[in-house]
C-alpha cells in the first residue's frame, strides 16, 4: 500500500507539472527569455534578454533594444570582470552606404550605458560580436540564434559620441544562445504539483473517517 501511495503521488505531481505546463504553455510562448554565452582564449561569460522587448531603430541597419537585457558577466581574468543586471542587446549591420568605415560584417552588441553600469560610470561599457556579412539575412530582428564561432571586441570606455576608447580585448570566441525559464515558471509548476497532492491528502483523510 506505501508503494501504491508512493506511485500515486508522483504520478499526481506529474500531471500538475502537465496541467501547468499547459495552461501556461500560450504566455510561454508568447515571450521568452534567452541567453547568450561565449568563451574564448582569456575571456568568458554571458547575458540574457527578452525576445520581446521592443526596438528602436537607429539607422535602417541598426536596432537597439533598450534595457532588453537582465544580467551579464563578462570574465576577463587578470584584465577584470564586468558584470550587472541591466544592458542592451542591438543588432547591427555596419555598411558602406550608412557612412560606416568598419569592415561590413553581422553584429550582434551588448551594450551597457554609463548609468547603467554597477557601480555608475561617465563611460559605457560595449561588447562587439561581429560574423560574417549576411549572417542575418539583413535583418535587425533580436537575436535567438547565432553562429558558433565570432570575433569578439571588447571596448569599456566608450564616451558617447566623443570616443569609443581603448580596446580592451580581441579574439575568437565560441558562441551560442539558449532558451532559458522565465523567472516565474518553475514555482508555478512546483505550486500547482503541491496543490494537487494536498487535495488528495484531504481526500484520504476523509475516506478514514468515514
Amino acid at each position: 500500500m506505501a508503494l501504491l501511495n508512493k506511485l500515486s503521488v508522483s504520478a499526481i505531481s506529474s500531471a500538475a507539472v502537465l496541467l501547468a505546463s499547459v495552461t501556461l504553455n500560450t504566455d510561454a510562448a508568447q515571450a521568452a527569455l534567452y541567453k547568450f554565452s561565449f568563451e574564448g582564449e582569456g575571456v568568458n561569460g554571458y547575458f540574457t534578454y527578452n525576445d520581446t522587448t521592443e526596438g528602436y531603430a537607429n539607422s535602417p541597419n541598426a536596432t537597439g533594444y533598450f534595457e532588453g537585457g537582465y544580467d551579464y558577466k563578462i570574465d576577463l581574468g587578470d584584465k577584470g570582470v564586468f558584470q550587472g543586471t541591466i544592458g542592451n542587446p542591438i543588432v547591427f549591420l555596419p555598411r558602406e552606404e550608412d557612412g560606416v568605415t568598419a569592415p561590413e560584417t553581422d553584429d550582434f552588441l551588448w551594450e551597457v550605458l554609463a548609468v547603467q553600469r554597477q557601480p555608475a560610470s561617465s563611460l559605457a561599457l560595449v561588447n562587439y560580436f561581429h560574423y560574417p556579412k549576411g549572417t542575418f539575412d539583413g535583418s535587425t530582428a533580436i537575436r535567438t540564434t547565432v553562429p558558433s564561432t565570432a570575433i569578439l571586441d571588447i571596448y569599456p570606455n566608450v564616451d558617447f559620441p566623443n570616443s569609443i576608447g581603448n580596446l580592451l580585448y580581441t579574439g575568437t570566441v565560441q558562441t551560442r544562445i539558449e532558451r532559458v525559464f522565465e523567472p516565474g515558471l518553475l514555482p508555478a509548476l512546483l505550486g500547482v504539483g503541491a496543490y494537487f497532492i494536498f487535495c488528495r491528502r484531504q481526500r484520504q483523510e476523509k475516506l478514514i473517517d468515514m
